[in-house]
C-alpha cells in the first residue's frame, strides 16, 4: 500500500504534544509532509529545506520502517546507545562506576576486571573500558528536567545575567523560592545564592591547578562565572574530557547539594524579604502633578490613600513617593497586602516587622521570631509596632489594602492614625477601594502625551486608532502596556484595530467580573441609555430598574460611570462587556427599553419655549458675554485643580454648581464641536 494513503497531516495541537520542543523532529516532520501532504518531489522537498536528498530518504525510511511519525521524534544519546546491541563488558562497568561514581577510568578499569575475573577479564581492554565509562558518564550527565541538577546546570549559564530576568523565571528559581516574589528579586535572590555556593565549593589555600581538589571550583566558576570555553580550561588544566567531565559533574553535585539551604538562609533574612517586596518602575512615566499632589498630602496631613481602578498605576506612583522619601533620609516600611496571609492583620505586622528589621531595627523582629506565631498576640505585637516608631519615625507604606478585611485591620489603622498625630509616622495607604476618613479623589489616567510614552518600540497606530484607545482606556497605564506588548510581539502582522481586543480582555479580568450583578446590570442599562439626557435622575433610573441608588453613587464615585450633567456614559473599556451583558439578559432589556421610551417622550413634551431659548439666546448672547465666559471657564478650571489638592467638601459642591451652570449657559454641542467636547469625558469610546 502507498504511504501516501497512511499519511495524515496533524494540527497544531497534535504537533505541539508530540514534538514539545524538539526543533528537529518537527523539521523532520514538515520535510515529511512537504512530499507525502504537498505532492512535491524529493529533490524540491531537499531544496527547500536547504538539505541532501539522502536526508530525504532517511526521513522517509524511519518514517515507514520505525514506527511512523514517533521515528521522526529526536531521542537523548543515551537513549539511542541503549537501543544499539549491549558491550558485554558494560555492566561490569556499571557497576563498578555505581561503586565509586567519583573514581578515574583506570582504578574503575581494575575493579571491573576483578568483577569479571581471568581469564575472561583480559578482553576489557583499557581503552574499550575508558570508552564505555564515557557513555555512561554521558547518560548520567543527562540530567532529567525535573532534576535538581539540571536546575542547577541550566541557572548556572544564566549566572552572568543583569538584571537577572530570565535566571528569576528559570526552574531553580520557581523551585527553590516562594512564587509570589517577582521576577527581579527572585532572580537576584538566586544569582546571590548561586555565587554563595560557589564560594562554598573552594577549597582552603592557596589555588592549584594539579589539586584534584580545586578542580571542580576552578571549572564551574571558569564556565559559568568568567565565561572560558570547556576546551580552554581543560587544556589550562591539563584534564583529559573523563577527567574534566567527573570533575565538573562533582561540583554541580555539591552546589545542588548545599543550595536549598542557603536560600533558606537568604530569605529569612528580614532584609532579603523586605526588599523583595518593594516594587520597581522601570516604566514609569508623568504623573509629575498627581507625585506634588500626594507628598503635599503627607507633608501637610501626615496621611494619604491612593486609590482607583485597576491599572492605574497606584502601586507604581506610590513606589516613587517611597523613593523620593528615601532620598531625603526618611525611613520608609513597605508592605504588600498578598491575598492570604500577607492580608491579615498578623500579616501585616510581621511584614512591618520585617521591613523594621531591614533598616537595622530588629527588635521587634526577635520579638516576633523568636517567641513563635501564638506568643504573641496582635494586639502586643501592634503596641511594640507603635513603641519602635514613637523611637524611630517612619514612612508606613500598605499597598493592595483592598485585600485586607477592614473589620480586622481597624485597631492597626486607628494605631497609625493615632502615630499621625503625634509625628512618630507618615502614612501612604494604595487600594481600589476609598476610605471615607481619608477623603482623595481617583487617580486619573495619564495625560495624552505621557500615555503615548508607554506605545514606544511598538508598531504605530493611525491617529484614529490611538485616539479611540487613548478615550477608551482613559489613559490608564496598564491596558495601554498590554496592547503595546501585543503590538511589538505581532510586528508588522499587528493590525490597528488589534488593540480593542487586549482592552476588551484586560476589563473583563480585572474589572467587569469583579463587579457585582447589579453594577453590572447598572452600565449595561446605562450604555443603551446613553443617547438620553437621565444623568440628573440617576435616582429615579435605579430605581425603575430595581437597582438600589447607591450602587449608582458607588460607580460614579469610581469613575466606571460618568456623571455631567444631563448626560451619562461607562467607562470606555467596558462598553463591548455592557452591550453584550445586556443582550444576554431580556429582563434587563425590557425594563431598558421602557425607560428609553420613558425618556424620550419626556423629552419630546418638553415645553416650546425651553427649546427655542435653548436655540436663540446663545445666538444672541454669547458674543456678547464671551469673554465673561471664558472668565468663568478658566476660574472654574482653576478651582478644579485646587480642589484635587485640597479637597474640601464646601468646594466640591460649589464646583459642581458651578460646572452645571457653565453647562446651561453654554449651546449644546453640535456638528464640528463634538470632537471638541469629547476630552472632557474621555472614559467614553468614540
Amino acid at each position: 500500500m502507498s504511504i501516501h494513503t497512511t499519511f495524515t497531516p496533524l494540527s497544531d495541537t497534535d504537533l505541539s504534544e508530540l514534538f514539545h520542543n524538539d526543533a528537529e523532529g518537527l523539521r523532520r516532520y514538515r520535510l515529511l509532509h512537504a512530499i507525502l501532504a504537498e505532492g512535491k518531489t524529493q529533490r524540491e522537498a531537499a531544496a527547500a529545506g536547504h538539505v541532501s536528498e539522502r536526508t530525504i530518504r532517511n526521513i522517509l525510511r524511519a518514517y515507514t520502517q520505525r514506527g511512523g511519525l514517533q521515528a521522526l521524534r529526536s531521542r537523548p544519546a543515551g537513549q539511542r546507545r541503549r537501543e544499539r546491541r549491549p558491550n558485554p563488558f558494560e555492566q561490569v562497568l556499571a557497576t563498578a562506576l555505581a561503586e565509586e561514581p567519583d573514581a578515574g577510568g583506570d582504578r574503575l578499569w581494575h575493579r571491573a576486571q576483578e568483577l569479571i575475573g581471568m581469564p575472561a577479564a583480559a578482553g576489557l581492554s583499557r581503552r574499550t573500558a575508558y570508552r564505555i565509562l564515557a557513555q555512561l558518564r554521558s547518560e548520567r550527565d543527562d540530567d532529567p528536567p525535573d532534576s535538581l541538577r539540571g536546575a542547577v546546570k541550566g541557572a548556572l549559564a544564566l549566572l552572568p545575567e543583569d538584571p537577572p530576568l530570565t535566571l528569576g523565571a528559570s526552574a531553580l528559581a520557581q523551585r527553590l523560592l516562594p512564587a509570589e516574589i517577582d521576577p527581579l528579586p527572585r532572580g537576584m535572590l538566586t544569582q546571590q545564592a548561586l555565587r554563595a555556593a560557589l564560594d562554598q565549593l573552594r577549597p582552603a589555600g592557596p589555588v592549584s591547578t594539579i589539586d584534584r581538589n580545586w578542580w571542580p571550583y576552578l571549572i564551574c566558576t571558569g564556565e559559568y562565572e568568567a565565561s572560558q570555553s570547556r576546551a580552554e580550561l581543560q587544556d589550562d588544566l591539563a584534564l583529559s574530557a573523563s577527567t574534566y567531565s567527573r570533575a565538573k559533574r562533582q561540583g554541580l553535585d555539591r552546589i545542588a547539594a548545599v543550595l536549598p539551604a542557603i536560600i533558606d538562609r537568604i530569605i529569612q533574612s528580614p532584609g532579603a524579604l523586605a526588599s523583595q517586596q518593594l516594587p520597581r518602575t522601570p516604566d514609569f512615566v508623568g504623573r509629575r502633578d498627581e507625585q506634588a499632589y500626594y507628598a503635599w498630602r503627607l507633608q501637610t496631613e501626615g496621611i494619604a490613600q491612593i486609590w482607583g481602578l485597576p491599572g492605574s498605576g497606584k502601586t507604581a506612583l506610590a513606589a516613587e513617593l517611597a523613593a523620593d522619601g528615601r532620598r531625603y533620609g526618611q525611613l520608609v516600611l513597605w508592605h504588600t497586602c498578598r491575598a492570604g496571609r500577607d492580608a491579615s492583620l498578623p500579616g501585616i505586622l510581621r511584614g512591618l516587622a520585617q521591613a523594621l528589621a531591614s533598616t537595622g531595627d530588629d527588635t521587634l523582629w526577635r520579638e516576633v521570631r523568636q517567641g513563635g506565631p501564638d506568643s504573641h498576640s496582635p494586639a502586643t505585637i501592634l503596641a511594640m509596632l507603635c513603641e519602635r516608631l514613637i523611637e524611630r519615625p517612619a514612612v508606613v507604606v500598605l499597598d493592595d489594602m483592598h485585600h485586607a478585611d477592614p473589620h480586622e485591620i481597624a485597631a492597626l489603622l486607628d494605631a497609625l492614625a493615632d502615630m499621625v498625630v503625634r509625628r512618630s509616622s507618615r502614612l501612604l495607604l494604595i487600594g481600589r477601594d476609598p476610605l471615607d476618613s481619608v477623603p482623595s479623589p481617583p487617580l486619573p489616567g495619564l495625560v495624552e502625551h505621557d500615555a503615548e510614552l508607554l506605545w514606544a518600540g511598538a508598531p504605530p497606530l493611525p491617529d484614529e486608532q490611538w485616539r479611540q484607545l487613548y478615550a477608551a482606556t482613559a489613559g490608564m497605564p496598564e491596558p495601554i502596556r498590554r496592547a503595546a506588548a501585543a503590538y511589538r510581539r505581532n510586528g508588522d502582522l499587528a493590525r490597528p484595530g488589534d488593540w480593542a481586543a487586549e482592552v476588551a480582555d484586560w476589563a473583563q479580568a480585572a474589572i467587569w467580573d469583579r463587579l457585582e450583578a447589579e453594577a453590572q446590570a447598572l452600565l449595561a442599562a446605562a450604555h443603551a441609555l446613553e443617547p438620553y439626557a437621565w444623568g440628573e435622575q440617576m435616582p429615579a433610573v435605579c430605581a425603575a430598574l430595581g437597582i438600589a441608588a447607591s450602587i449608582g453613587a458607588d460607580l460614579a464615585r469610581r469613575d466606571l460611570l460618568h456623571i455631567a450633567g444631563p448626560s451619562a456614559a461607562i467607562y470606555g473599556a467596558l462598553r463591548s462587556h455592557a452591550t453584550a451583558h445586556l443582550h444576554a439578559t431580556a429582563d434587563l432589556r425590557e425594563r431598558v427599553g421602557a425607560l428609553a421610551h420613558q425618556l424620550a417622550q419626556a423629552a419630546e413634551a418638553a415645553p416650546a419655549h425651553e427649546a427655542t431659548a435653548g436655540e436663540g439666546a446663545p445666538a444672541t448672547s454669547l458674543g456678547a458675554s464671551a469673554p465673561d465666559l471664558l472668565a468663568r471657564i478658566h476660574n472654574a478650571l482653576e478651582d478644579s485643580a485646587q480642589y484635587l489638592q485640597e479637597l474640601s467638601g464646601d468646594q466640591a459642591h460649589q464646583l459642581a454648581s458651578e460646572l452645571a451652570a457653565l453647562q446651561a449657559a453654554l449651546p449644546k454641542p453640535g456638528g464640528p464641536r463634538i470632537a471638541a467636547a469629547q476630552p472632557a469625558n474621555r472614559a467614553a469610546a468614540p
